[in-house]
């Protein structure tokens, strides 16, 4: 079928960070020239292979002439309000020309992102971020908005921002990784956007587990999701409805409680799906403003 738009959502199976980027740079081969790629959340979750990386990730964007989105474990380049030297899981844009842009970070790390617990898990420890910045995209010769949601940033589109309006733009983009089961939940948050009117397309991708024994239960499910607002907008979102929403879809947890990945899975797949959002998390006052660069794709 003929490819109608320059978006290509990728997965990657999850693994450890070298196998992770290795994979991430077999798929990137396969985007068009003046494609734009989204990978999933943490291409590479430590510092020091986050640094690697962007390298390579840079390297691939310029010699197949593609962009590359993704969040990496870095201090960001030019972040809005960034607090000095610190890293944050920064959302990075690299265009065709090897331009690397830093427009947003995570709102609501989970708890083993913040603080290692233990030392046999990884050792992430990302700051924490108060605004959702909306972004100016130039792609061909037409100008797009763009919001980019990283992972159980979800959150913050029915908690911490009054006016369901400020979020309005002509993409959603949401580089996650959910936990298996959070996925429909995600996909129920967006559809409803989407029908109110609020985002006209939505791009969302997730990791997936390869499993030794198919009566395992993966802890991630894959997503490559392009989706774009039908034509009939349905009633407006409201207040009320995004506190439903909230109910139905979210688990709020203290942050001791959940000390890694893995068990933090045990909980997303609670009724039809959840997504965590530790306690600390909780109660965010979050501040819509507008990136101050183009970003040209």
């Amino acid at each position: 079928m003929r490819k109608t738009h320059p978006w290509y959502v990728i997965s990657y199976p999850m693994g450890d960070e070298d196998a992770v980027l290795y994979h991430c740079l077999e798929e990137l081969n396969n985007v068009s020239e003046k494609g734009i790629a989204v990978l999933p959340e943490y291409v590479a979750y430590t510092p020091k292979q986050a640094e690697k990386a962007l390298m390579k990730l840079k390297e691939t964007a310029t010699k197949r002439k593609i962009s590359i989105i993704t969040t990496l474990n870095i201090v960001p380049v030019h972040l809005p309000h960034m607090k000095n030297n610190s890293n944050y899981n920064t959302l990075v844009v690299i265009t065709k020309e090897g331009k690397v842009h830093t427009p947003q970070a995570k709102i609501t790390p989970q708890s083993f992102e913040r603080r290692q617990y233990d030392e046999k898990f990884p050792k992430i420890n990302v700051s924490d971020y108060y605004y959702l910045n909306k972004v100016q995209m130039k792609i061909g010769n037409e100008v797009k908005t763009a919001l980019f949601v990283i992972c159980s940033d979800i959150y913050t589109l029915l908690a911490g921002v009054k006016d369901v309006q400020d979020f309005k733009v002509d993409y959603c983009i949401v580089p996650g990784n959910f936990g298996n089961g959070a996925e429909a939940a995600v996909r129920r948050v967006l559809q409803r956007f989407r029908s109110a009117g609020i985002f006209e397309t939505t791009i969302f991708s997730n990791p997936y587990q390869l499993l030794k024994k198919a009566e395992q239960t993966p802890l991630v499910q894959k997503a490559c999701d392009y989706e774009q607002k039908e034509q009939d907008v349905s009633s407006s979102l409201t207040d009320w409805e995004r506190i439903q929403l909230l109910k139905q879809n979210f688990l709020i947890y203290p942050d001791e409680q959940i000390q890694s990945f893995v068990h933090m899975a045990n909980y997303t797949t609670m009724d039809e799906g959840r997504i965590t959002v530790p306690m600390s998390r909780f109660h965010i006052n979050v501040k819509v403003e507008q990136y101050p660069e183009m970003i040209e794709l």
